[in-house]
């Protein structure tokens, strides 16, 4: 495999949700630290709130850390008995960074945050999951609508189905106006219908949300991907497998050669092809389109393994070899401009200012 090639992106989407949990909490953390002591208006509130930690633990003394450390580990442990019953534990423990060996204040307060953070995002992973699930892992009292009129009145079966969808911000109107039948109804066949309708419509909600989000973290995690293996990555879109699009990414020494990534999110395929910037006018080959090809090959195997630990899996569908199709040539005012490029423009507009 050496030219073009398309495959087909498929995946666990609770992996892909944790794996993008994780990559989320890290980039927190590190925006925390690098905005330590400044005002940024613009900073999320969790962001906010790591930095307002990160100022009150720096006075902490050692046996005030360690207490918030062991009542933050207790919480992690919570979230583990929790992943253990939708069966993820493995991967949530995996995500759970390493506590320092000794009693270094630093290495100690930054395992706190780190731990800390990691938490934040996987609570309302877990807890979505955990709701979707429902059906299975708790009591089928809904599904059997005999016994579910007989143990309870309306009331409490809507408050045991609303219950599923507390994390969420806000209730869709079909799912608010079925609630507020339900609320009025008395006990009978008019309550069964509205539950068991209540009851599909939620766990449909919960299916959508779930797939909007794990779209919007294959995006994250493609991009964080890319980065971790040392590609400079134009921003991913968090639409891009919602609505398809295009990403260039290439490594600082390519010059000219990038590649090009193009999403058909009808068909969940994305085509890998090395593209060259040009010129307006310029249209030689050049035998260097050859060997960026054969270099892009032997990158594409450590692409694929890193997103499949992710949980993103690529099968291909359709590959050409080098020089069956000659590498496309893009006029480079339409392509990213990355920013080994930007420095290069920059040093030679002040060098020439500097020329007599």
């Amino acid at each position: 495999m050496s030219g073009p090639t398309t495959v087909l992106l498929t995946g666990n989407g609770l992996l892909i949700l944790l794996s993008a949990a994780a990559i989320r909490a890290a980039m927190a953390v590190a925006q925390a630290h690098e905005n330590a002591g400044l005002l940024n208006n613009q900073l999320t509130e969790h962001q906010t709130t790591l930095q307002d930690r990160l100022r009150a633990a720096t006075g902490m003394g050692q046996s005030a850390l360690r207490t918030q450390l062991q009542a933050t580990e207790q919480d992690f442990a919570h979230l583990l008995a929790q992943a253990e019953k939708i069966g993820c534990s493995a991967q949530v423990l995996a995500s759970r960074p390493t506590a320092p060996a000794g009693a270094d204040e630093q290495e100690l307060l930054h395992y706190l945050q780190t731990l800390q953070a990691l938490i934040h995002e996987l609570r309302p992973v877990l807890l979505q999951e955990s709701s979707r699930r429902a059906d299975t892992l708790f009591d089928q009292t809904d599904a059997d609508l005999e016994a579910a009129s007989a143990a309870a009145l309306p009331q409490d079966r809507l408050a045991r189905l609303l219950k599923r969808i507390a994390h969420l911000p806000e209730l869709p109107e079909n799912i608010a106006q079925l609630a507020r039948e339900l609320e009025k109804s008395l006990p009978g066949a008019r309550a069964d219908m509205l539950a068991s309708e209540l009851r599909l419509q939620i766990q449909a909600l919960l299916e959508a949300e779930k797939k909007r989000q794990v779209e919007e973290a294959q995006a994250l995690i493609l991009e964080q991907t890319l980065k971790d293996l040392g590609y400079q990555v134009e921003e991913v879109a968090h639409t891009l497998f919602v609505e398809g699009g295009i990403v260039h990414f290439r490594r600082s020494g390519w010059d000219k050669y990038m590649v090009r990534m193009r999403m058909d999110a009808k068909t969940g395929q994305a085509n890998f092809n090395v593209i060259r910037a040009v010129q307006q006018g310029e249209n030689e080959r050049s035998v260097l389109d050859h060997l960026a090809e054969d270099r892009w090959c032997s990158e594409f195997p450590s692409l694929m393994a890193a997103l499949e630990a992710r949980g993103m899996h690529m099968k291909v569908t359709r590959l050409l070899q080098a020089g069956e199709l000659p590498v496309q040539l893009v006029l480079e005012d339409k392509l990213p401009q990355f920013a080994e490029e930007e420095q290069v423009e920059t040093q030679s507009r002040l060098l020439s200012k500097k020329l007599p």
